[in-house]
């Protein structure tokens, strides 16, 4: 690990905090325009012992929540885009047992800021949202289900646990750089039945994160009205998350009239773990996915195929 990379580590975890300057450069304005809005109060802000300006992530977020802007450039505030670069190497950099850990801990115990320190420090260190969602949010995920199975977790702490993740992933997204025009669509959710958010909103981010535009339907949603959202927007991409499914019966025949409906030229992409060998074997698709780094190799791998020159970042 080097030098910058400690850096990187102490301040996502411990501190978290920006200069005018870094915020200026990932915004693309100029440095006396976040100074200014931090005087007049629109931005909020700390001071350091000296008098020095820095403004907090949470603060961060808020200004970009009431703006309605957008980050331009993410590494300007150690949020590389996982395709440029990866800062740590090595797979067992920072402990990532006991981050995950920790990070459960701290989402039983509905403690918002710690989480939310961490996940950003994951994501900035071990390669984008793909490896967030598969080495620390489904491992946290699966440990909260078996102590609520064993009766140490109650049902109110796996909810808060969920909306606090709703919420975090939210402010990433919202940290991503706008996708331009011509990129290609991806779209998507999950079917009536299935009220889980989480996957299907890392879905969104796992393509959003690679250049491309993305409609997020949400979840709960009957077939018959993702394939009329399909047929508005004709996606390249229309992806299906599946973690609970109430009849499987049900379930396959909605569904083969989905796919066979579905405009050519649609990719129609599934994964999720309610999607077992058997009921695979069943369903018409072009492409699973059993894990998001498997997505995020699909999406970058399409996107670079689908444009002749790589988006501004």
């Amino acid at each position: 690990m080097t030098v910058s990379d400690v850096f990187l580590v102490l301040r996502c975890i411990l501190d978290e905090n920006f200069t005018p300057r870094q915020v200026a450069t990932a915004l693309q304005v100029s440095e006396s325009s976040v100074k200014r809005w931090c005087d007049r109060g629109v931005i909020r802000t700390d001071r350091t012992v000296g008098g020095h300006r820095r403004i907090p992530l949470e603060f961060l977020l808020e200004f970009l929540e009431t703006t309605n802007r957008h980050v331009v450039q993410p590494g300007a505030i150690g949020l590389d885009q996982p395709y440029e670069k990866n800062r740590i190497n090595d797979p067992g950099a920072l402990n990532r047992e006991s981050l995950q850990a920790r990070f459960e801990t701290a989402l039983i115990a509905g403690d918002e800021s710690t989480c939310r320190r961490i996940l950003s420090a994951w994501y900035a260190l071990h390669g984008g949202i793909a490896n967030v969602s598969d080495e620390l949010l489904s491992p946290t995920f699966r440990s909260i289900g078996e102590k609520w199975t064993n009766g140490k977790v109650e049902i109110y702490e796996e909810r808060r646990a969920c909306d606090i993740c709703y919420r975090l992933l939210h402010e990433l997204r919202r940290l991503l750089p706008e996708t331009q025009g011509f990129a290609p669509l991806a779209m998507g959710g999950t079917a009536s039945g299935d009220g889980t958010q989480l996957p299907s909103q890392v879905i969104e981010i796992v393509f959003r994160e690679y250049g491309w535009r993305t409609i997020g339907l949400g979840s709960n949603i009957p077939f018959s009205s993702m394939l009329s959202a399909a047929r508005r927007h004709m996606p390249k991409i229309f992806w299906l998350s599946t973690t609970h499914i109430e009849n499987t019966e049900v379930f396959l025949s909605e569904y083969a009239q989905f796919a066979k409906n579905l405009p050519k030229g649609i990719m129609l992409l599934v994964g999720g773990r309610a999607l077992n060998d058997e009921i695979r074997q069943k369903m018409i698709f072009s492409a699973h996915c059993d894990t998001m780094v498997q997505l995020s190799n699909l999406a970058k791998t399409l996107r670079m195929g689908s444009r002749p020159v790589d988006p501004p970042i």
